[in-house]
């Protein structure tokens, strides 16, 4: 049904510097062009300076301050297009050779603008790990992120959305209509039309032709990657990358067990009633029933389950048992709607492993 390719998008490695060090970066970047003030409050002493100068290269780089902290120099840094692969939809997939020519084919940009540091003695910040899934037609990667959009909102996550002024897309609305976030302080979980996204910055690959990307990523932060990463490895960037590279697949399908998207198809709403009317039980089958009404009618499986809460005074342990009723059946409380093409989708879990 789908083509799948799982790696790495992009890392991010952060280096607090000395006044003196910004000054001289700042100085080097000012006269190079795509330079932007972000901001520049003296009184809240909030400062953030940008530049793509390098972002044909695979490198962008941002220098700021909050609230008087300490300056830092931020590099992120996209795999493979600092190796020369002009696809932007490419994901990298780190060993110990590759790992170590991104690393020093960084080393020269950053030497330019006066950077202190080489980038494997800088910090890792954050790291994409990322899964391309691709299909053949719009309608499929469509009626994915529908489901997605539809999915648990996790504990402590909130969603986020595209809005104007940030620079972060070009049409905010067209955005928000092909993505979903949601974030927390450790992580991100963020899906989105990558097809689309190619489509609106004119960088759409020649190998795309035909087919629709539904792109999943995990954007982990310092404090997301210690679950997956250990303490005595944490300061080696090329083993972190290399280690979350392994466990690419076991990220991505934890986030979406957590998203109640793990193992179970999505059927039409017809189908699903049918099913769940077969079942003995009577106080079973009218709170199934009502979770899966609810599940259609309201933004979120999350919203729903509040309803099924309050509707039936439910403790948490009573709605797992309902969920759990639903994994029995091997169906979601997501169901189909009529504009979708499919009968039946199988769970996005399974196309990882």
């Amino acid at each position: 049904m789908c083509q799948i390719d799982i790696g790495i998008d992009s890392f991010s490695c952060t280096y607090s510097l000395t006044p003196k060090q910004k000054s001289s970066i700042l100085g080097a970047l000012r006269i190079r062009p795509k330079f932007q003030t972000r901001c520049s409050d003296y009184f809240d002493c909030t400062y953030d300076y940008t530049s793509d100068c390098f972002a044909g290269q695979g490198i962008k780089l941002r220098v700021s301050r909050h609230k008087g902290s300490l300056w830092n120099l931020t590099v992120t840094i996209h795999p493979t297009l600092l190796l020369g692969d002009t696809d932007r939809s490419a994901l990298f997939h780190p060993n110990k050779k590759t790992v170590k020519e991104v690393m020093h084919g960084a080393d020269t940009p950053l030497k330019q603008i006066h950077c202190p540091c080489k980038l494997k003695d800088m910090k890792l910040y954050r790291v994409d790990v990322t899964a391309n899934l691709i299909f053949e037609t719009a309608a499929l990667v469509e009626g994915y992120l529908r489901i997605l959009k539809k999915s648990l909102i996790l504990p402590r996550y909130h969603v986020e959305q595209f809005k104007k002024g940030e620079g972060k897309a070009k049409d905010c609305k067209e955005a928000n209509r092909h993505s979903y976030k949601q974030s927390c302080t450790a992580a991100s979980f963020f899906a989105y039309d990558k097809t689309a996204q190619l489509e609106m910055i004119a960088a759409s690959p020649a190998s795309l032709v035909g087919k629709r990307v539904l792109r999943l990523e995990v954007q982990l932060r310092r404090k997301g990657m210690r679950k997956w990463v250990s303490k005595d490895h944490m300061d080696n960037n090329g083993k972190v990358l290399k280690m979350l590279y392994e466990k690419a697949g076991d990220i991505l399908r934890w986030y979406l067990g957590r998203l109640q998207l793990k193992g179970q198809r999505h059927v039409r709403y017809k189908e699903a009633k049918e099913m769940i009317d077969g079942l003995r039980s009577k106080k079973t089958r009218e709170r199934m029933l009502y979770l899966l009404r609810k599940a259609s009618d309201r933004k979120s499986l999350s919203a729903a389950i509040e309803d099924l809460r309050a509707e039936f005074g439910l403790k948490s342990g009573q709605i797992n048992r309902v969920l759990k009723k639903f994994d029995k059946l091997g169906i979601s409380p997501i169901t189909l709607t009529n504009a979708d093409g499919e009968e039946s989708l199988p769970a996005l879990a399974g196309f990882l492993g």
